[in-house]
C-alpha cells in the first residue's frame, strides 16, 4: 500500500521531523497571544456593551480567537504525533499505518482513507498553521482598528 511512498518516507530523517516539530512549537505562542486578545475582547465587550461598533469588533475578535484555538489544538495534536514519529523514523511506514489505524478507530479519519505520506501530512499541518496565523493577524488588525477608532473619536 505504501510501497510507492516508501522512498520518499525513507529519505525523511529524524532531524527533519524534530525541526518540523520545533517549527510547530511557534503555534503555542500564537495561541497564547490570541487567547489573550480573545479574553480582552470579551471583557471590553462586556464593559462597553452600549458602544455598538466596539462591541461588534470585540465579538468578531472573540470568534476569531475561538477559531484560532481550534487550529491550535489540531496543530498541537499533530505536533505530538510528529514527535512520536521522530522517535520511530527507522520504521516510518509501519508507524504511519498504525497511526492511521488508531485515528480511524477514534473516528478522527475515515476508516478506508488512503494513507498519506509524511510530506502530505506536513503540508496539511502547514495549511492549518497558516490558517491560525491568518486568524491571529485578523485579530490584531481589528485591535489596531479599535484603538485608532477610539483615538479618532476622542478628539
Amino acid at each position: 500500500m505504501l510501497s510507492s511512498n516508501d522512498r520518499s518516507q525513507n529519505s525523511v530523517t529524524k532531524i527533519d521531523l524534530v525541526m518540523f516539530c520545533c517549527f510547530l512549537s511557534i503555534s503555542k505562542q500564537i495561541n497564547l497571544f490570541s487567547m489573550l486578545l480573545t479574553t480582552l475582547a470579551a471583557f471590553v465587550a462586556l464593559i462597553h456593551i452600549s458602544l455598538t461598533l466596539l462591541t461588534i469588533c470585540c465579538l468578531i475578535i472573540f470568534i476569531l480567537g475561538l477559531m484560532s484555538k481550534y487550529y491550535a489544538i489540531r496543530i498541537d495534536f499533530d505536533k505530538k504525533l510528529f514527535e512520536y514519529l521522530s522517535e520511530h523514523v527507522d520504521h516510518l511506514s509501519e508507524e504511519l499505518l498504525a497511526i492511521d489505524k488508531a485515528l480511524a478507530n477514534l473516528q478522527l479519519i475515515k476508516p478506508h482513507q488512503s494513507s498519506r505520506t509524511i510530506t502530505e501530512r506536513q503540508k496539511g499541518i502547514l495549511s492549518l498553521f497558516k490558517k491560525q496565523i491568518v486568524l491571529f493577524l485578523l485579530q490584531i488588525c481589528l485591535v489596531v482598528f479599535m484603538v485608532i477608532n477610539a483615538i479618532i473619536l476622542s478628539y
